[in-house]
């Protein structure tokens, strides 16, 4: 689903249709996607429990753990290209 939608986003407003030849853009787009996704959630959670946040906290955690998630995704990615050129 995550990777349908980045490749929608790609498609219409940055890639011209041709989202497959950019990876790393793919994979930005993928951490930021999964950190507004957590901000959401972080601030639905402050809302619901009717106490004080602060914005500037949860924007910082929320764009830390997208970046976690896109160096991870880019490590993976890294790693199965690596296996398939060292597999003979």
């Amino acid at each position: 689903m995550l990777t349908i939608l980045v490749e929608i986003i790609m498609g219409v407003f940055i890639a011209n249709y041709r989202a497959s030849e950019h990876p790393i853009i793919t994979l930005l787009i993928r951490g930021l996607l999964v950190a507004i996704a957590i901000f959401i959630y972080g601030i639905y959670l402050s809302y619901d429990e009717n106490e004080k946040f602060d914005l500037v906290f949860v924007t910082m955690v929320s764009l830390g753990i997208g970046l976690l998630v896109t160096l991870a995704l880019f490590i993976i990615e890294y790693f199965f290209k690596w296996l398939e050129t060292n597999k003979s």
